[in-house]
């Protein structure tokens, strides 16, 4: 892990996210650990099955119950064969760069109760302390949306709101992914 990114310039990260493989924690957490805090995530997007617009292998999928999950995995893996359903996740994969489309797991369910909502889980969490236990967020939103919609009622004023406050922050105004 470099402190150094093209250019030259330094990088000091406040957070950490790797849900890649333990064995990452294993080779390079004390490192890790000297820059940043260190957590996992998970994104889960869920709506109607009629929601999706999934190509490629992904389409052939069909519920196999109520709820089925389709794809569980590296977010990578997801955005070809949903690139209209995986935003949210790959949005995620660009806000945590140490992780990547490699790292943050997507998981995409069918729902058969979701006919007038997108539900989307973010879980974060870190490794176990000495008591065996670990911090974790979970976020739980809940968008509506008309009955087949890909995109929830809510998103596009949400996503405005959201890119208006990101540039009247008075320490960093604009917007930061790196």
């Amino acid at each position: 892990m470099g402190d150094r990114v093209k250019g030259g310039k330094s990088r000091h990260p406040d957070l950490v996210v790797e849900v890649a493989h333990p064995k990452i924690i294993h080779e390079s957490g004390a490192q890790i650990l000297r820059h940043a805090n260190l957590l996992s995530l998970r994104v889960t997007m869920a709506t109607h099955p009629d929601g999706f617009r999934l190509e490629g292998p992904l389409a052939a999928a069909h519920s196999t119950g109520p709820c089925t999950v389709l794809y569980e995995g590296p977010v990578r893996g997801l955005c070809p064969f949903a690139p209209r359903n995986s935003n949210t996740m790959a949005a995620a994969a660009l806000a945590a760069p140490s992780l990547g489309f490699d790292g943050v797991i997507g998981v995409l369910v069918a729902d058969l109760s979701l006919t007038d909502m997108h539900v989307v889980d973010v879980e974060l969490s870190g490794p176990r302390g000495p008591t065996g236990r670990s911090f974790a967020v979970h976020t739980h939103r809940e968008n509506p949306a008309e009955p087949g919609a890909v995109t929830g009622s809510a998103t596009v004023t949400a996503f405005w709101r959201s890119l208006l406050a990101c540039c009247q922050l008075p320490s960093r105004p604009g917007i930061h992914l790196c």
